[in-house]
């Protein structure tokens, strides 16, 4: 579970009990133990995800379609191996995402970290764009925590006047809508955890073949509702897990 300290500290892992064995991914009792920040991301997990819905139904339906059937099979086994395959699928796909993510943050800001060479060219070019677009970057996987509102986050990128989230994609198709409400619902939640409200509100859209796509929120009304529909769903998801961080 993605959570943070008070000082906006990642913690995403904590030590087994025999520190022997090293870290384990943190859970929501970890979080009320040390009294922890839930993300930004993890808050609007609670939320219906209808286009990754459908991705991940694509994705049963390829598997479905391209797997053959062996003979005498039950259908309960075929089905078994059709969504396994799917979902062995779905995670290199999603794994492929966060690499590409991860390749133009460091673009930005390396932190001594090498960029993958398949990705280099792809990582550089998007930061020119993205520099061309909205102006010299300032800080990249800026982590935060905000004690007030009970939350904390990590920012993609920004700088003086913009707060901008990635988002990468198989294929960037700029015929169909790209932005939706949980986008502004999180970025509206991060210009409030870093008390700068009035940021210009930017998605950046990443192609796998690194096409770019900039979608701006402008309207004050669609990022006033963005930001109240987080916080009503933060609301929930304390109620949901019993755990009221903060006093927002």
């Amino acid at each position: 579970m993605h959570s943070y300290d008070a000082n906006g500290n990642p913690v995403y892992q904590v030590p087994y009990a025999d520190s022997s064995k090293g870290l384990r991914d943190t859970t929501l009792r970890d979080v009320k133990k040390l009294g922890l920040y839930p993300s930004v991301t993890e808050i609007l997990k609670i939320l219906d995800k209808p286009g990754l819905n459908v991705w991940l139904q694509h994705r049963v339906l390829e598997s479905a379609l391209t797997l053959p059937r062996d003979p005498d099979e039950s259908d309960e086994s075929y089905i078994k191996r059709i969504m396994t395959d799917s979902q062995e699928t779905s995670k290199i796909a999603a794994e492929k995402g966060v690499e590409i993510h991860r390749a133009i943050e460091k673009a930005f800001y390396l932190k001594g970290e090498e960029i993958p060479t398949e990705y280099m060219d792809l990582a550089f070019s998007v930061k020119k764009e993205i520099q061309k677009e909205i102006g010299t970057i300032v800080y990249s996987e800026r982590s935060f925590s905000n004690v007030k509102l009970g939350y904390g986050g990590t920012i993609d990128l920004g700088n003086g006047s913009y707060l901008a989230d990635i988002k990468t994609k198989e294929v960037l198709d700029t015929s169909k809508r790209l932005a939706w409400d949980e986008h502004i619902m999180q970025l509206s939640a991060y210009a409030h955890g870093i008390d700068l409200p009035d940021s210009c509100l930017v998605n950046i859209f990443v192609g796998w073949n690194g096409d770019i796509e900039f979608v701006y929120w402008n309207d004050p009304n669609e990022i006033e509702r963005g930001w109240q529909m987080f916080r009503t769903a933060f609301r929930l998801w304390q109620l949901q897990k019993r755990y009221f961080p903060g006093r927002g």
